[in-house]
């Protein structure tokens, strides 16, 4: 009896439902009390059978809280359409020996009314246990037929309360996976696609809620999800899965078909709606999925939806399907984002050292500390790929200080052999989210010995400063105690001389993308010539990055161009070998030849 074709479809829906929360039974707990005392029996039950046991999540008169699946009685009476009743458990040959009818509880009586959901599914009973044998009336079959619908009916609110967005009462992400998790027990081995939706800008909508009040906020939310319902009809159910975000599951579609109904999606969401007496446009950007109905992928389907949209909403585009190797390249992020602290503690970081030529005489003067991660599986990882990475944890304060710690180490025992050799460190614009940035600084200076004048700091361009109230006033204490400040990257983007007199900012680092090829393009030459003229009028040095050959060189120097870095000149290297180039160059050997 326990191979029924809806078993599967009945304990999926048991745990999509948490029918099992003692919250549940608490609040079922009135109507289990009122069967025993309607129809004065001793013990009323209402029982869940799950895939082994079954569950008693209410009940009078007995101290068991579940029992064996299949020694249970109720998993006959969940067969039925109607209510199984046993006069005398004793007399049946089914439950004769059963441990409730042999044991102390002397059990004779039993009826049970199945409680099936509307999808006709049964989760369990409403049952009455008596010590001794009787029969119920029709009418007494009757009003246990009609407690037991109440029973259902009130599950289904209580679980419903929890799946039930509030400001558009379309069910909620929960409910989504819900039903995802469904469709994998069915088995039926269909295609479905899933879509996400991004309706509005959580920035404007922010806006909007702080000037007109969070009202007009949910009233423009209601009319989207109204369009959605319209633009989808029958051909799926929309769910309200985030603040803004809508999801769909279609079935059977080609992309052709999906691409189809997208646009029309977009056509009417786009069109105004009112907040208050304000118009404001919609935005629309959906990420798209194609899964089947398989264990392995409904439960990834919400996570590669968000991947896809929010491709969508930083390319501005209006839909994009799923992308294998982009997912790869996000998850391989997060795990470098994971594994940094691990890393960090196992010494899988170090520092190299690119030095840096003054143009006049050819010599090295200084070297830009560079931070390296060799991965214990991925291998060597790239500062361009996982800087990024760190700078949105909370590792890279501690990141900073052990380059802080380390490079100031390395210049300290360069200044016994190489007196006067320069430092250059980076920091990024998450370092100066920290107030206490500069006093870690002057105390590692102080710890190593160091003098301020020796080192530089690197900081990129950009409208982040304006954004840090804690940065320029370190920034001019770093100044005053002898560091020189750099301007990193300069002309790859912001690029705003203005801003500048604002800093104390001795040093312009021309970004390499205007470096590197230079000699083959004029506006690129007249932009590095430009900065480098303008910097010299406003008194800062200037360092051109990316130096890739002799002709880019040239060119530096004929415009005036204090100091030069790139590989035309040195590369990256360890600590030693930057000793050995400096104190070569300086004894007069070529730099390629002590290098």
């Amino acid at each position: 009896m326990w191979d029924r074709s809806d078993d599967s479809d009945r304990v999926a829906l048991i745990e999509a439902l948490n029918v099992m929360d003692p919250a549940l039974g608490k609040s079922l707990d009135p109507i289990t009390e009122l069967a025993a005392f309607t129809f004065g029996v001793p013990i009323a039950l209402i029982s869940i059978l799950d895939a082994d046991s079954q569950r008693f999540i209410s009940r009078v008169g007995l101290a068991l809280d579940r029992t064996d699946r299949h020694a249970s009685v109720c998993a006959w009476a969940i067969q039925s359409d109607q209510v199984m009743q046993v006069a005398d458990l004793r007399e049946d040959p089914r439950f004769a020996t059963h441990p409730l009818v042999t044991g102390p509880e002397q059990l004779r009586f039993y009826a049970g009314a199945p409680l099936v959901t509307k999808a006709g599914l049964a989760l369990g009973t409403l049952c009455l246990m008596d010590r001794v044998p009787r029969v119920l009336s029709p009418l007494e079959t009757q009003q246990l037929q009609t407690l037991a619908r109440v029973v259902m009916a009130q599950m289904e609110l209580k679980v419903s309360m929890g799946r039930r967005e509030q400001v558009t009462g379309l069910p909620n992400r929960q409910q989504f996976q819900a039903d995802l998790d469904l469709l994998t027990r069915r088995g039926d081995g269909g295609r479905f696609t899933a879509v996400m939706l991004d309706v509005f800008d959580v920035h404007s909508a922010n806006d909007a809620g702080q000037a007109l009040g969070m009202k007009p906020v949910e009233t423009l939310l209601r009319q989207a999800a109204l369009r959605v319902q319209h633009v989808l009809q029958d051909q799926a159910a929309a769910y309200h899965v985030g603040v803004s975000r809508f999801a769909f599951v279609l079935s059977d579609q080609d992309h052709a078909q999906v691409d189809a109904l997208l646009d029309r999606l977009r056509e009417r969401l786009r069109r105004p709606l009112l907040a208050g007496s304000i118009p404001m446009s919609p935005q629309f950007h959906a990420g798209v999925c194609d899964f089947q109905a398989t264990p392995v992928d409904t439960g990834d389907v919400i996570r590669k939806c968000l991947v896809a949209m929010n491709h969508a909403i930083q390319t501005d585009a209006g839909r994009c399907w799923y992308s294998e190797d982009r997912d790869t390249r996000l998850r391989r992020r997060y795990r470098l984002a994971s594994d940094a602290a691990r890393g960090l503690a196992q010494h899988q970081f170090n520092l190299v050292y690119q030095p840096r030529f003054a143009l006049c005489d050819g010599l090295p003067v200084a070297a830009e500390a560079l931070l390296r991660w060799v991965h214990p599986t991925l291998g060597p990882v790239g500062p361009g790929e996982f800087i990024p990475v760190l700078e949105r944890t909370a590792l890279m304060p501690a990141m900073s200080r052990w380059v802080v710690d380390h490079a100031l180490a390395q210049l300290a025992r360069w200044q016994h052999s190489l007196p006067g050799f320069c430092l250059s460190l980076n920091l990024s614009a998450r370092d100066f989210d920290d107030a206490g940035l500069w006093d870690m600084l002057s105390s590692q200076l102080a710890a190593h010995h160091v003098p301020a004048s020796l080192l530089e700091v690197e900081i990129t361009e950009g409208e982040w400063l304006q954004g840090h109230p804690s940065a320029l006033p370190q920034l001019r204490a770093m100044a005053a105690a002898g560091i020189r400040i750099a301007i990193d990257d300069f002309g790859s983007g912001y690029s705003n001389f203005s801003y500048l007199s604002e800093l104390p900012i001795s040093l312009i680092k021309i970004d390499r993308s205007l470096v590197t090829g230079m000699a083959q393009s004029r506006t690129a030459r007249l932009k590095v010539e430009a900065i480098i003229k303008l910097a010299r009028q406003l008194g800062y040095r200037t360092v051109a990055e990316g130096v890739e050959n002799e002709a880019e060189l040239s060119l530096l120097r004929l415009w005036g161009c204090d100091e030069a870095q790139g590989y035309h000149l040195a590369r990256p290297m360890l600590a030693e070998a930057v000793a050995h180039l400096v104190a070569a160059c300086r004894a007069g050997s070529p730099a390629d030849e002590a290098g």
